[in-house]
């Protein structure tokens, strides 16, 4: 999921959700990308890490960083009530 320049994803090179930031290259025109946050699964739910201050510079990383914390914990709930029923 997109929002301007803020995606939530999954990252096959890091094994987990993250939110990543969406720059354009000076001169060349090329989009790229870095890691804003991390989502970390425990025992109870996920949890979000920060990249140093990176998540707190763009307003738009926390419209999507706690879409992506919502949709993790709700998938996290759905996956325990299974288990339960088992």
């Amino acid at each position: 999921m997109r929002f301007r320049n803020i995606e939530f994803r999954w990252s096959k090179c890091n094994n987990k959700y993250e939110l990543v930031k969406w720059y354009q290259s000076n001169g060349s025109g090329q989009e790229n990308c870095y890691v804003i946050a991390f989502f970390d699964k425990d025992k109870e739910c996920y949890n979000m890490r920060t990249i140093g201050d990176r998540f707190f510079d763009d307003k738009d990383a926390w419209v999507v960083g706690k879409y992506g914390l919502e949709f993790l914990n709700a998938i996290f709930d759905i996956e325990e009530q299974e288990k339960d029923e088992v």
